[in-house]
């Protein structure tokens, strides 16, 4: 497989709005995929088990995409889901964050399952990216937004080791100047 960059749409992207795919020696191939429903592409990532390509577009779907180029399963429309940035959970499934509502849900790989909210709406002022240890610890970094606001800090959920300990359960929030820790009550 090439090496594979999203280029947004708009100010950001050079209007390119597609998954653009380079040589190892970063020459430009093209576009990777030309399908309608990629569009102003924004994150991506390598399903380790089944090895495809789980792609985030500003189409407000999900799309698994093929080695070769083809799209496999989409989520088909999902109202307001404006999505960020996406990663692996530390379960299997794809993670999804949500700008505009400033939260990170999880999608079985099959596409087909409606997804699980994660984190509570607004849990950061304006997220910009997030990851999990090794040890299944969530980290969510958040910035300041076009309009100025927000704030740079990290959160970081402690002892959650799977997903289902989190859901249902309130967090309680501690902080210093640069970070705010959770954890499950």
């Amino acid at each position: 497989m090439p090496l594979l960059v999203t280029s947004a749409s708009g100010a950001t992207g050079n209007r390119f709005g597609a998954l653009l795919a380079f040589d190892l020696n970063g020459r430009l191939r093209g576009t990777f995929i030309d399908d309608d429903r990629v569009a102003d592409p924004r994150g991506l990532a390598v399903d380790p088990n089944e090895h495809l390509l789980f792609l985030n577009s500003g189409a407000d779907r999900v799309l698994a995409i093929s080695a070769q180029g083809r799209v496999v399963r989409d989520t088909g429309w999902i109202e307001g889901l404006n999505p960020g940035g996406a990663n692996f959970g530390p379960d299997g499934r794809y993670c999804v964050g949500l700008r505009g509502r400033r939260t990170i849900i999880a999608l079985a790989t099959s596409l087909d399952v409606p997804a699980e909210q994660l984190l509570r709406p607004g849990v950061v002022p304006f997220p910009r990216g997030f990851a999990f240890g090794h040890d299944g610890r969530l980290f969510l970094a958040s910035g300041i937004g076009p309009n100025g606001t927000g704030s740079q800090i990290a959160i970081t959920l402690e002892g959650v080791r799977r997903w289902a300990d989190l859901r249902g359960k309130s967090l309680r929030e501690s902080s210093s100047a640069h970070e705010r820790r959770y954890r499950c009550e």
